[in-house]
């Protein structure tokens, strides 16, 4: 009777050890099923330029994109000329640039036979900005690249009081800067006593504060300022914000720039 006893104790006992290895097991699978389903992240990819993609486009839709690509992202905004020098020492993935590729070259002494490519994400308007209490409404291009140049100086010659002009200018890594000079002043240099800003921020700020400032940035950064500075109106400035690669872009990337690109993505765009 007690060796019954003992056996009867000891296969009870192998059975309850038996169903917490199962149960172990059970929940071991789970785990790996869940991690599974999940993106895939690796250390994530370096992005560097154009501030005006960092806040308008990556800021915007970063969460979105690393859920549906599966690929981590690390973006940062010192400037589209900047951003293509880091790329040219490998230290970024890819560059995010405001202004068309062949406005790079002049800046940085990129190669311009093929080694860099253009990956257009969108399409943005560059706007010019006064303080709201500026009666100015209209502005040719040419009185644009006047006041810009610094031949204009006084608002009294493009229809405003009488009184100077403070022009607020972008930084020289900027590529909203390379496009003014492009598109607006045709290549000519800026006003030696222009007021050159650290951010688009900045520019807003100033020109919000200021009665005779004038400044000209993304038209996607106006409308996030609520209404702290008035748009003037003047002929349309359609430019490009791009991703550029070295070569071919990788996988990741490719999966990045296919989802921007997509009806999902441009719908979360400032």
């Amino acid at each position: 009777m007690y060796c019954f006893n003992s056996v009867s104790s000891a296969t009870s006992a192998m059975k309850k050890e038996l169903y917490t290895m199962k149960q172990i097991l059970t929940i071991v699978v789970m785990i790996f099923a869940m991690v599974g389903s999940q993106p895939a992240f690796a250390d994530p990819l370096l992005l560097s330029g154009s501030s005006t993609m960092q806040k308008l486009i990556f800021e915007s839709t970063q969460k979105a994109l690393e859920k549906k690509t599966g690929v981590m992202i690390d973006c940062s905004g010192p400037g589209s000329i900047n951003g293509v020098k880091a790329l040219m020492k490998k230290e970024v993935a890819a560059a995010i640039v405001s202004c068309p590729l062949d406005l790079v070259f002049p800046e940085t002494g990129i190669p311009t036979e093929g080694t860099y490519q253009e990956h257009v994400i969108h399409q943005d308007s560059v706007v010019a900005i006064v303080h709201p209490g500026n009666k100015v409404k209209n502005l040719t291009l040419a009185q644009l690249a006047g006041i810009h140049s610094g031949k204009i100086t006084n608002w009294k010659d493009v229809g405003g009081p009488d009184d100077r002009i403070l022009l607020v200018v972008p930084p020289q890594s900027s590529g909203t800067r390379a496009f003014i000079r492009d598109a607006v002043m045709q290549g000519t240099a800026f006003a030696g006593n222009a007021y050159v800003t650290v951010t688009d921020r900045e520019a807003i700020d100033i020109v919000a504060k200021s009665p005779i400032a004038i400044a000209m940035l993304s038209d996607g950064f106006v409308r996030m300022a609520n209404g702290k500075v008035k748009t003037v109106k003047t002929p349309p400035l359609k430019r490009q914000l791009s991703i550029v690669t070295r070569d071919d872009p990788s996988s990741a990337l490719k999966s990045i720039i296919t989802f921007l690109k997509s009806k999902e993505a441009k719908k979360l765009f400032r």
